[in-house]
């Protein structure tokens, strides 16, 4: 597992140029870095690393679109004749985000040791 390869997949799905995706490596690593922990350790991990990476970098790509939703949370402003309304966009990118991150991670389900947590209603 390269972490070369997580970030350009995280770049490929950013839509980030190079440099600037070079700042968020943190938010690769910590995605590799985890999913690594979590690996089941009776399985040749090199022979799903594509398919590790890639959790990896959607992962870290979801965390991305949390954050930059984060960053533009603001409320809708009216200044005079000016207003600036917040985009519903990054709700419907956060969710389509958030699919991704998902089917990815279960397509590492064979490997990947979940704790199974769940909420539930009594």
């Amino acid at each position: 597992m390269k972490i070369e390869n997580v970030m350009d997949m995280f770049r490929r799905l950013s839509g980030l140029d190079t440099e600037t995706v070079l700042k968020f490596r943190f938010m690769c690593d910590s995605a590799l870095d985890g999913i690594r922990t979590k690996l089941k350790s009776d399985r040749n991990i090199e022979a799903y690393s594509g398919r590790i990476e890639f959790a990896a970098a959607a992962l870290a790509y979801y965390r991305y679109v949390l954050w930059s939703v984060s960053e533009n949370s603001g409320e809708d402003i009216t200044v005079g004749e000016i207003s600036v309304k917040r985009s519903a966009s990054l709700s419907e990118q956060l969710k389509a985000t958030e699919k991704l991150y998902r089917e990815a991670f279960e397509n590492i389900g064979d490997i990947y040791d979940c704790d199974g947590f769940v909420f539930e209603r009594i």
